[in-house]
């Protein structure tokens, strides 16, 4: 079984791998394999604070694990605690001390924390036991380059060159540091040698674009921004820089085309606002530019150019005394800050050498980092920030192999469980729901198939629709028989509710419990169907909108007129939840370990907008089923609404190894925060 798992973490089947290692751990729970290679799993869903407690339990079992130690300093450096990072590596390279693995992670957690020169030890001891490792000498070269050591970190660079003249990060590194030391030629040749090599990267053309940039290369730095935008259509920066070069050559209108591209994908970009507010001017688009501006001027209330450029559209659309208000604000604002700078200027004036000498050397054209949010750079083109690489969204996934947490998909609760013959196939293999009332029902063999309890009931169609239409007919002919059971009307009540013939169900499970009030089947069925009903009817009404099912919608999407008039809707089905409610109760009553009456009435409570008694319902349902992956998933979805986000991932944690793949979609937005107490890292003995 722990082969078998492994082969699925192999194949990158994650969820399908955690549900193998779940069962050597319940048949083995004194291994530490299953939980390493849980963890392994885990972390590559990014379930980091899940993974973290499996390598607890890994190192608790056994302290020797090297690899254990590894991936969990990684977990640590994920969430920037390169400290406990570290410390973790630091424990591995005790039992291990020629780890090459731990001392590169932990040489990168030391540059993280500015701690260069013991980062270049780490790499040195690689280098030393392994001359011909590029990604040390690579790793090496940055932390000289941080600690001010250029000639050390070309050195480093040009030895990977050497060692694989083939390998684009070599190029890559000693290019940027040639652009940092203003040699833009050589910066230039390194990158043309890296786009040779690796042509299909929308970044090499971006900082090719800004090196040319430097050397008055236009044509050259637009054909790269082309580039970029043609290999990355959504990338902002690209249409940003590419606006600002179109603006400096005079190509006025297909730079507001840029801009306006820049602002739908990034609508808070305010410097690109006041770029396209300028142009919007020049072309005499008054009220388009007056519009930006006033965006800028409420956010920017110091920025004296915004002003006054306002003041002109202003006057240009007859607004005289808006203007001259405009006009006086901005006055005002210059005076202020030239008295400033006059202040400033006096205690600099034994800076002149220094300055004067600064403009023998070569000068280097401005540029801005993409996070710099000052307005006064407003006209510089952008660079990603040290030249770092943006982080890529992965394609979708029609399956569940992979990381799954990438996919883009709703986020809503699991449906609420009833009583079929017909469940929904499922991708993984999860334990068939059991409870001793269903049983007894289908030991009576009332029809060809046993009641199944599932929240997946297969939707009747074609064939099988004819045929349950056929076998209700069948079951109507045979209660005319007075020594028929009776319970057999809750099998016709079961295939009304998946013909959607929802009035007759009820009338079938309403006339079962006339002669037998405490069947648990009936009740919960009956409220099941209802259920069903109020979800059909609510359907209808919203028919025109965006569904709004059981939705904790709340922390997921932003709040429309829309939803609040579907909440208001909500309000005409009060009624209907409280006899869901009513037959959850007695359920309850009767049968006080069935689990799924706890569950599904907490999906009603929810509804209601009870999310507190909801998720002491969840609870007691994870109580009597500690295996309960739905009732984990959605407590944890509950609790992120009500602003419990460690609480919430930690269900989200368990339901995803139970089985829920798209918790680990929920974990990626909300599980950053650190684990707390006991379930942090422990002290190994």
């Amino acid at each position: 079984m722990l082969t078998i798992g492994k082969n699925a973490l192999y194949f990158e089947d994650y969820v399908l791998a955690i549900q193998y290692f779940n069962k050597v751990i319940k048949v083995k729970p004194y291994l530490s394999d299953p939980y390493f290679y849980r963890g392994l799993a885990k972390y590559y869903l990014e379930d980091y604070n899940g993974a973290e407690i499996d390598f607890n339990t890994c190192l608790n079992k056994n302290p020797f694990l090297v690899d254990a130690y590894n991936v969990r300093g990684i977990i640590m450096s994920k969430k920037d605690n390169h400290e406990n990072a570290i410390k973790d590596y630091s424990e591995g390279l005790e039992i291990e001390p020629e780890n090459i693995n731990l001392l590169i992670n932990r040489g990168n957690s030391h540059s993280v924390l500015e701690k260069y020169d013991e980062a270049i030890l780490d790499f040195d001891r690689i280098i030393k036991a392994k001359p011909s490792m590029l990604s040390a000498y690579l790793s090496r070269g940055a932390a000289k380059t941080h600690a001010g050591d250029s000639i050390g970190a070309l050195a480093d660079f040009s030895k990977v060159v050497k060692l694989n003249p083939y390998l684009s990060d070599g190029f890559a590194s000693r290019g940027i540091l040639y652009y940092q030391m203003k040699r833009f030629e050589e910066a230039l040749e390194d990158y043309d040698k890296v786009i040779e090599l690796k042509s299909d990267f929308a970044g090499y053309y971006m900082t090719r674009g800004v090196i040319r940039y430097q050397l008055d290369d236009l044509r050259g730095t637009m054909s790269d921004f082309d580039k970029v935008i043609e290999l990355d259509p959504k990338n902002s920066l690209a249409y940003n820089n590419r606006g600002i070069l179109r603006a400096q050559i005079g190509d006025k209108n297909r730079a507001i085309e840029d801009f306006s591209r820049v602002l739908a994908l990034e609508p808070n970009d305010l410097l690109t606002l006041y770029n396209r507010a300028l142009l919007y001017l020049d072309l005499g688009q008054n009220k388009q530019a007056l519009n930006d501006f006033n965006i800028i001027v409420s956010n920017y209330p110091n920025f004296g150019p915004a002003y006054y450029n306002r003041s002109i559209a202003k006057q240009n659309m007859g607004d005289m005394n808006g203007a001259k208000i405009d006009y006086m604000t901005a006055a005002k604002l210059d005076a202020d800050k030239r008295n400033q700078n006059d202040l400033a200027s006096q205690s600099a004036s034994t800076d002149k050498d220094e300055k004067d000498d600064t403009k023998k050397q070569k000068k280097q054209k401005a540029t801005r980092k993409k996070s710099d949010k000052d307005i006064r750079n407003y006209d510089k083109l952008a660079v990603l920030d040290d030249f770092g690489e943006e982080e890529k969204e992965e394609e979708r996934f029609d399956n569940i192999r992979g990381k799954v947490q990438n996919r883009n998909i709703f986020i809503d609760l699991e449906p609420v469980f009833g009583l079929t013959y017909y469940s929904g196939d499922t991708l993984l293999s999860r334990p068939s729901y059991y409870e001793k009332e269903v049983v007894s029902f289908n030991r009576k063999e009332l029809y060809k198939k046993p009641l199944i309890i599932t929240n997946r009931e297969v939707e009747a169609e074609g064939i099988k629709y004819i045929r349950m239409i056929n076998d209700i007919t069948a079951i109507t002919e045979e209660l005319q028989d007075e020594e028929t059971d009776r319970e057999i009307l809750i099998t016709r009540g079961v295939l009304y509710s998946m013909v959607m013939n929802y009035s007759n169900a009820m009338a079938d499970y309403n006339e079962i419990l006339k002669s037998d009030p405490d069947n648990v089947v009936a009740l919960f069925n009956r409220a099941y169907t209802r259920h069903k009903m109020v979800e059909v009817i609510k359907s209808l009404e919203e028919e025109s909108q965006a569904p709004n099912n059981v939705m904790l919608q709340g922390p997921i999407k932003a709040k429309s007129k829309a939803a609040e008039q579907a909440l208001n809707k909500d309000a005409s089905h009060i009624l209907d939840y409280e006899l869901i409610i009513n037959d959850l109760n007695r359920v309850i009553e009767i049968s006080p370990e069935f689990e799924f009456a706890y569950y599904n009435r907490a999906i009603v409570q929810c509804l209601k907008k009870n999310f507190l008694q909801g998720v002491e319902d969840f609870t007691r349902a994870t109580e009597l089923n500690p295996e309960f992956a739905e009732a984990f998933f959605n407590r944890g979805l509950t609790l992120i609404y009500l602003k419990q986000e460690a609480k919430g991932t930690a269900d989200l944690s368990q339901a995803g190894e139970l089985g829920i793949y798209k918790a680990y979609n929920v974990i990626k937005r909300y599980g950053s925060e650190e684990l707390s107490g006991e379930e942090s890292i422990a002290e190994v003995e």
